[in-house]
């Protein structure tokens, strides 16, 4: 049975993914997000909230990877505040 990763997004990151322009999700290398994602695996489904509305995406995942913070993409890397940590996880996931 494939586990449901559920994630709020702003309304602008909502609309990239339903979009089709974005297919991976960022979130800090911290120990709540290891614990969170450590339970996440390939074939898993994601569920994207816009903001605290009704309006979802679905999403399989394709891959969970460890990334250095300079390699974030710059839109993504400007959202964080240009951020100095060393790691991010990056969610992969299908356009649809």
């Amino acid at each position: 049975m494939p586990k449901t990763l559920h994630l709020t997004l702003t309304h602008h990151w909502w609309e990239e993914i339903a979009a089709g322009r974005k297919t991976c999700e960022y979130r800090r290398f911290t120990e709540g997000w290891r614990k969170r994602l450590n339970r996440i695996q390939r074939g898993d489904v994601i569920v994207f909230h816009r903001g605290y509305t009704n309006r979802t995406l679905t999403r399989q995942i394709k891959g969970i990877r460890v990334i250095p913070g300079l390699d974030l993409p710059n839109e993504v890397y400007d959202f964080f505040g240009k951020p100095n940590e060393d790691k991010f996880f990056e969610i992969q996931f299908n356009k649809e």
